[in-house]
């Protein structure tokens, strides 16, 4: 049950991370991510925000298997 729950909780915040960087621009994105400046600098905006975008894609696919298997612990299923 504890398992469960926990792991809803952290599919949520897969989702926020998520769709976070499927929405926000590049420089928000870059602020504070000194892997993503780096990036940016070597390969130029489109790379790095296809990049953004990739990362945000997988993140939502991850929260959507976390809630699943969540869920189904909970259900019992």
């Amino acid at each position: 049950m504890v398992i469960g729950i926990i792991g809803v909780v952290l599919s949520f915040l897969l989702f926020v991370n998520g769709f976070a960087a499927l929405r926000r621009p590049l420089d928000e994105l870059v602020r504070y991510d000194p892997l993503g400046k780096r990036m940016l600098e070597r390969r130029g905006a489109p790379f790095t925000l296809r990049m953004y975008r990739l990362y945000g894609l997988v993140m939502v696919a991850l929260g959507f298997i976390v809630g699943y298997a969540s869920i189904q612990r909970l259900t019992g299923g």
